[in-house]
C-alpha cells in the first residue's frame, strides 16, 4: 500500500466513524442549550442500535432507522419528565439510562437471538451512488464511499445551526438554559422546552446507535457503541455547543480512530495498543487546552468586571 492510498483509506475509515458522535453531539447540543446534561447518552445509543437492528431484521432497513429513533426518542423523553417535571436530578437519571440501556440491549437481543443460534445479518445502509467524486485527489474515494449516514450527519448539523441561531425555538431554548426564570418571567415554558430539548437528544443518540449497527455490520453486540457517547459529551465541551465545529471535533476523532484501526492490519512500527490509545489521548489534551483556555477567559471576564472604568476612579478621586 502506497502512502497515498494508505491516507486514502484513513480519511474513508474518518468519515464513517465520525457520523454516530456527530449525531448524539448534536442532539446534546440542544440539550445542553436549555441547560441539561446527558450522561446516558451511551445508553440511548445502544437502545437505538438494538432496536435499529431488530426493527431492520424483521421489516426491512428503514424501519429498523425509524425504530431506532424512536427507541431514544423514549429514553429522552423517561430523561425529560424526571428531570424537567420530576425535578430529578439529571445526573443521576442520566447514570441510570445509560445503565439500563445497556443491560436492556443486550437482553433484548438474546431474546431475539439466544446464544448459541446463528447470528443473522440485518439489511444495512444503502448504497450512495457517486462516483462522480472519486476524481478528487486522496479524499476522492473517502467521498464517493463515504455513504448516507456521513452526509446525513452533516445535514443534521447544518439544520441544528440553522435552528439554534435563527429561530425563535432556537433562542427560546438558550434563553431556558442561559436564566430559566428570567425565561419563565417572560412566559416561556421552561419545563417544556426542556422536555423537547430531551427528546431531540435522546431521538439523536438513538440515530447514532443505529449508525453504528446498520452502517456495514448488520447485527448487534453488547456495548458496541464503544464509548462513542462520551466521545460525543467530550466534543461537544471543546466544540463549545456549536454543530459545525462538533462536526469538524467528530472528524479529527474520526481520523485517529481509522487510524488507530488500520495499524492493526500494517506494520507502522510502534506497538498496535499506542495507536488504540491515540484518539483518547487526544481528546483528553484537547479537553486540557481547551479547559485552561476557557479558564484564562473566565479570570479575564471577572477582573474586567471587578475593575472599575477609568473615569468612574478620576470622579472618586476628585470628590475626595
Amino acid at each position: 500500500m502506497t502512502g497515498i492510498d494508505f491516507w486514502a483509506v484513513v480519511i474513508a475509515g474518518a468519515f464513517a466513524l465520525c457520523a454516530p458522535i456527530v449525531m448524539a453531539g448534536i442532539g446534546e447540543i440542544f440539550l445542553e442549550r436549555a441547560g441539561g446534561f446527558n450522561v446516558g447518552v451511551e445508553g440511548m445509543m445502544l437502545m437505538g442500535a438494538v432496536f435499529g437492528v431488530i426493527g431492520s431484521l424483521q421489516s426491512g432497513f428503514w424501519i429498523g432507522v425509524l425504530d431506532g429513533i424512536i427507541a431514544g426518542a423514549v429514553a429522552g423523553l423517561a430523561l425529560g419528565l424526571a428531570t424537567a417535571y420530576g425535578r430529578a436530578d439529571i445526573i443521576i437519571v442520566g447514570v441510570a439510562i445509560g445503565l439500563l440501556g445497556g443491560g436492556l440491549s443486550t437482553y433484548l437481543y438474546q431474546v431475539i437471538k439466544p446464544a448459541g443460534t446463528t447470528n443473522a445479518s440485518a439489511p444495512t445502509e444503502p448504497a450512495l451512488p457517486l462516483h462522480f467524486l472519486s476524481g478528487i485527489p486522496v479524499v476522492g474515494t473517502a467521498f464517493a464511499d463515504a455513504g448516507m449516514f456521513f452526509y446525513l450527519s452533516i445535514a443534521i448539523a447544518i439544520v441544528a445551526w440553522w435552528v439554534l441561531a435563527h429561530t425563535r425555538f432556537g433562542l427560546r431554548l438558550r434563553a431556558v438554559g442561559d436564566d430559566e426564570a428570567v425565561a419563565a418571567m417572560r412566559g416561556i415554558p421552561v419545563a417544556r422546552y426542556r422536555l423537547i430539548a430531551a427528546v431531540i437528544a435522546g431521538a439523536l443518540a438513538g440515530l447514532g446507535g443505529v449508525v453504528v449497527a446498520l452502517s456495514s455490520i448488520g447485527t448487534f453486540s453488547p456495548g458496541m457503541t464503544g464509548g462513542s457517547g462520551f466521545i460525543a459529551l467530550a466534543v461537544v465541551i471543546i466544540a463549545r455547543r456549536r454543530p459545525i465545529v462538533v462536526l469538524a471535533g467528530a472528524l479529527l476523532f474520526g481520523f485517529f480512530d481509522s487510524l488507530a484501526l488500520l495499524a492493526q492490519t500494517q506494520n507502522l512500527g510502534l506497538p498496535v495498543e499506542l495507536y488504540q490509545a491515540l484518539p483518547y489521548l487526544v481528546t483528553i489534551v484537547i479537553l486540557c487546552v481547551v479547559g485552561r483556555y476557557l479558564l484564562g477567559r473566565s479570570k479575564q471576564i471577572t477582573q474586567r468586571r471587578s475593575t472599575p472604568p477609568a473615569a468612574d476612579v478620576v470622579d472618586s478621586r476628585v470628590a475626595s
